[in-house]
């Protein structure tokens, strides 16, 4: 039995290696993620009973096996991943769980229609900080279509600030917390949608300005009226 499971980590860990050789800014990792960033992943997760979790760019599928861990029901986890071969090592190693090759711009089509809008949580395994905003925006736009009213994003990243331009997205951002047993240490995000976060902060600035050229007014009339020659009635 431990032979069996050294041998399956180390054919993991060969293959995350010849991804990283064949294209690092896709795999936007040095190392798999550790147990500690999947237990916290993991921790975050939002579902219920008639609800899904949905998994992109799961890699070699270090979060998948973390969530089943926590007991999610397989059938209510869905995985994409782009990359050919690690779609085919994903179907080989997580039979019961549905895995989807293509994608995630495309994540609305690419899920079966009762899943789309009922899905809590959408993991991202995509090295989004390595994406133009072009790419990001599209990402983002293909999230939104599929979340539920109530859903999130969970993302990984290694730098220090959100790897989305949040505000600008219409996405409202929360970091979770820090996991420095991790190679790199990552930081983990939720990200969640709000139709009127970016009105309310025009809104917001338009007041400020608004009040601040009244203040402005105000001042110069009481600073005009202080040194204006006397009247004849005074």
């Amino acid at each position: 039995m431990l032979s069996r499971q050294s041998n399956s980590k180390q054919h993991e860990n060969l293959l995350f290696l010849k991804q990283l050789l064949k294209n690092p800014k896709a795999l936007g990792a040095i190392a798999p993620s550790s147990k500690a960033l999947t237990e916290m992943i993991a921790h975050h997760v939002k579902i219920d009973d008639n609800s899904y979790v949905v998994e992109v760019g799961a890699g070699t599928g270090r979060f998948t096996r973390g969530l089943l861990k926590t007991g999610i029901d397989p059938t209510r986890l869905i995985v994409v991943e782009l990359d050919a071969e690690l779609c085919a090592y994903l179907k080989q190693h997580f039979p019961d769980i549905k895995i989807i090759q293509g994608d995630a711009t495309l994540l609305h089509d690419l899920l079966p229609p009762d899943v789309v809008n009922n899905v809590h949580t959408i993991i991202s395994g995509i090295p989004l900080i390595n994406l133009n905003k072009h790419e990001q925006s599209a990402l983002v736009s293909a999230f939104k279509n599929t979340l539920s009213p109530i859903g999130q994003i969970l993302q990984f990243t290694y730098g220090p600030i959100s790897p989305l331009s949040h505000k600008k997205l219409g996405l409202t951002a929360t970091r979770l917390g820090h996991v420095f047993f991790n190679v790199p240490p990552a930081t983990v995000w939720s990200y969640t949608f709000h139709e009127q976060a970016i009105p309310k902060t025009k809104r917001h600035q338009f007041r400020i300005y608004v009040k601040a050229a009244k203040r402005k007014a105000s001042n110069t009339f009481r600073r005009v009226k202080k040194t204006a020659p006397p009247t004849k009635d005074n």
